[in-house]
């Protein structure tokens, strides 16, 4: 207030309230307003009137401004409304394109293996430290899951269940060394057992292990499950053999095994909860 009081506007509205003030006395001495001068009194109506103006412009010009603002911001709104609505769109339809390859994948593996049943699940966690591979799905007991129930992808064998919930399912890939699957080399019929090693998960590949020197295995050859144990159907794709080595017993070989499923990539998989020959140990 007291800044005001001191500040040249202030000033300047005094002067203007004195020089008033005198227009009035002068004009009730001499008779009236309508003997003030016309000059004079446009002198000073003029620039207060030029003031409204400019005052009635600036606060139009405010509310304006508010009016503009709110305008903008219910159009954004609106718009973000509708991105949002696309977006969900978008995922909507996501959803259905993988549920229709899903679904495609399904009747393809059933006209392969009539005997099979399947509980498809989702891939929903997977532990980055944990080397090889291994991770839950979003099916458990409800769909009729179970531990030691072969875990696939069309393009071949997995892993397996280890653990089950009602709604979960945690998989042990077959680059775990705790997961050993009776195998055998298709074109030749050379049998082994699959076994993972840290250093092999690291590059996404298992061995195949106790492999005859004599098999007659090589590179390029396939290799499938055997059957053997009843929890592998017979002739699930393991993967590829890239190369053969000797066991440091000089015995037997082992062969390293590329896999035909894409483990690093997994998002949806097949639980195998029945086949014909389940439990059973084939010859």
């Amino acid at each position: 207030m007291k800044e005001f009081l001191k500040s040249v506007a202030f000033k300047v509205i005094v002067v203007v309230a004195l020089f008033l003030i005198g227009i009035m006395i002068y004009a009730a001495s001499t008779g009236g307003v309508s003997t003030i001068p016309a000059t004079i009194t446009g002198a000073i109506v003029t620039p207060l009137q030029s003031l409204a103006s400019t005052i009635s412009n600036g606060f139009n010009d405010f509310i304006g401004i508010f009016t503009d603002s709110n305008a903008l911001r219910a159009e954004n709104e609106q718009l973000q409304a509708e991105i949002n609505e696309l977006r969900k769109n978008q995922v909507e339809t996501d959803e259905l394109r993988r549920l229709n390859e899903l679904y495609r994948e399904f009747l393809e593996l059933k006209e392969q293996h009539p005997d099979y049943q399947f509980a498809d699940g989702r891939v929903i966690s997977m532990d980055p430290a944990d080397k090889y591979g291994n991770f839950t799905i979003d099916a458990g007991s409800l769909k009729g899951i179970e531990a030691n129930d072969p875990v696939i992808t069309p393009e071949g064998l997995v892993g397996v269940v280890y653990e089950v919930g009602l709604n979960y399912a945690k998989v042990r890939t077959i680059l775990d060394p705790a997961t050993q699957v009776s195998a055998y080399v298709s074109r030749t019929r050379s049998g082994g057992v699959t076994g993972g090693t840290a250093s092999l998960a690291q590059e996404g590949k298992l061995r195949l292990n106790l492999l005859a020197r004599d098999s007659g295995a090589a590179t390029g050859d396939y290799v499938v499950t055997s059957g053997r144990g009843g929890i592998y159907p017979e002739q699930l794709l393991i993967g590829t053999i890239e190369e053969i080595q000797p066991e440091s017993d000089a015995l037997t070989m082992y062969a390293v095994i590329k896999p035909f499923a894409d483990l690093q990539n997994l998002s949806s998989v097949f639980v195998i909860t029945g086949f014909d020959g389940q439990g059973e140990d084939a010859s």
